[in-house]
């Protein structure tokens, strides 16, 4: 008789904020697209956040409640509104953000719920915006210290205008055990650690630099490279849809990655079908959309 298949524990650590879009609004931050995300892909999922006690942050915590998150890790702030991300769209469904500071998610405090959550993770995402503030930094760096030595510690990027610096990226790495990055993300990152340019070598560089399980480097319309220590593969999407919006694509993408990699399928596996769900969000204006 076969075991049942073992339910992954993942969480997504740092922003949670409102995406205010032409016309809507709709819930986002990298991390909570991403436990979204997760969740659907059928782990149990985690949001390790902070919003604010008022009527945006309540509005949050019943979408969250829906997309079946749980928010035993989402901390209710009395002194900082729940942020906000004005989003405009260009003619390529490329965003661009007017992202609002000192929000409650910049005040993301560390206690022992979220470190008991921490202890028992089998993956968790995180990037540099929510970071941008030393208080939700040293939580975030404390969280991840606070995790298992096997838990799959993932650095998505993220890049937003100046909200970064070079120790803060080297610092991520170190801590991680996986990144995924976009080409230009990849490039900043490339040149802040002398490493080449070039995909394949780069990538590798950095992963062995920093003893990374595996690396990946998303490219838009044109698909991705994932690469470990000894493999590189790269899947080329032949798509032929519309793209309504990019938002949350990348978060789809490293969402299916993360339980690609705890599934033991192969690089190449994960690269499609981390692809392919990121297609599937482009042709969407919702980061989640249903499935």
């Amino acid at each position: 008789m076969p075991y049942p298949k073992k339910e992954h524990l993942i969480a997504g650590l740092g922003e949670v904020l409102w995406d205010v879009f032409p016309g809507a609004e709709k819930l986002g931050g990298a991390p909570a697209n991403f436990a979204a995300h997760v969740q659907q892909l059928g782990a149990k999922s985690y949001l390790l956040t902070a919003l604010g006690n008022d009527l945006m942050g309540q509005k949050a915590i019943a979408v969250i409640k829906d997309l079946k998150v749980n928010i035993s890790g989402i901390q209710l702030n009395e002194d900082f509104p729940t942020g906000r991300v004005i989003v405009s769209i260009d003619t390529m469904g490329n965003p661009s953000y007017e992202i609002e500071e000192n929000t409650a998610w910049d005040h993301i405090e560390f206690d022992t719920t979220k470190q008991n959550i921490a202890k028992r993770l089998d993956a968790l995402c995180f990037g540099t915006l929510a970071q941008r503030n030393s208080i939700s930094q040293n939580t975030i760096l404390k969280i991840l210290k606070s995790t298992a030595p096997e838990c799959l510690r993932v650095f998505d990027v993220n890049f937003r205008k100046d909200f970064y610096n070079p120790e803060m990226v080297e610092q991520s790495l170190g801590l991680a055990s996986a990144v995924k990055m976009n080409e230009v993300e990849f490039s900043v990152i490339a040149s802040i650690l002398s490493l080449s340019q070039n995909h394949k070598y780069g990538l590798q560089s950095l992963i062995r630099k920093f003893d990374l399980k595996f690396g990946i480097i998303t490219l838009g319309e044109k698909g991705a490279v994932m690469a470990s220590k000894d493999h590189f593969c790269f899947y080329y999407t032949k798509n032929t849809i519309k793209i309504k919006s990019t938002v949350g694509a990348g978060d789809a993408f490293v969402a299916s990655a993360v339980m690609g990699w705890l599934d033991k399928k192969p690089l190449e596996q994960i690269n499609k079908e981390a692809s392919d769900l990121a297609t599937y969000v482009c042709s969407h204006l919702e980061a989640v959309p249903e499935k």
